[in-house]
This record gives structure tokens, sequence and C-alpha cells, in this order.
């Protein structure tokens, strides 16, 4: 096996822009909220904090998903899309018996032709919520690009 740098990897490094979005809750660790490469935004798992007190948002699925939907439609709106612009999302879930209280908060932001989606169980997520949800944004292209990217 080779794993030596294409030729052409310093080019997708070079198109590479940590974004930092005001009004979206910063990602925990040594992570970037979200990352722009070309066209395609990949943002890090959004957890349900609260903006304001950078505390959990209730202990219910509901309350839960609607803050990481919430967050995520924050950047959405940063990078010039919308959440019909969203065309990959990862939810990660510590209860499978949450899914039917999920599904209908997630329904409210995605009600036509919703992105491809896949569900993980997981025994843990950080700061003890019951829901943490990534996500992949193709945003429409712009006719001037702003200063942050």
């Amino acid at each position: 096996m080779n794993l030596t740098p294409h030729s052409g990897d310093t080019d997708i490094i070079s198109r590479k822009t940590t974004l930092v979005i005001e009004g979206a809750t910063p990602a925990l660790g040594q992570a970037s909220q979200a990352v722009k490469v070309g066209d395609v935004v990949y943002v890090s798992g959004q957890l349900p904090i609260d903006r304001k007190t950078s505390k959990l948002v209730g202990d219910d699925i509901t309350s839960q998903t609607e803050a990481c939907l919430k967050n995520l439609q924050t950047i959405t709106d940063f990078v010039g899309g919308a959440m019909g612009n969203v065309i990959k999302i990862t939810v990660y879930v510590i209860a499978f018996e949450d899914l039917p209280a999920m599904e209908k908060v997630y329904k409210n932001y995605f009600t036509y032709q919703p992105p491809a989606r896949t569900i993980v169980g997981v025994s843990r997520l950080p700061m003890n919520a019951r829901v943490q949800i990534d996500a992949i944004i193709y945003p429409p292209k712009r006719e001037k690009t702003s200063p942050a990217f």
C-alpha cells in the first residue's frame, strides 16, 4: 500500500476553509464547527446545547433534537443555504426508543426531499446528550463570496 500524498492532495488542502459561525454552538474539543472544501460544507456533530448558556437543553429527545437542528439551521443560513441544501445527515442516539419522537421533530425541518440519513445507536454522547447530529451541506453558488470563505 502506497501512503505517499497524491499530487492533487495539496490542491484539496488549499481549498479547505475552517468556518467560524457566530450564533452556532462551538465544537467541543479539537474540532471545527464546520469545514468547507470546494463547494461542500462538512458540519461537526451538533449537540443539543443552548447557544446562550452553553448548557444542555432539556433531558428529553424532543427538545434535544430541536436544539441540534436549530444549531444546524444556523450553519446552513451562514453558508447561504437552507435546510434543503443538506445532502447527508448522521443522527447519533443513545436509545432507539427515542426514534419516533426524534422523527417527529426532524420532519419539521425536512418537509420536502429529505437528505440521505444514517442513524447510529451509541452508548454515550458528550455531555450525556440523547442525540447528536452531523451533516454535509451543498449550498447554492454565490455571486460573491463573503470574507468568511
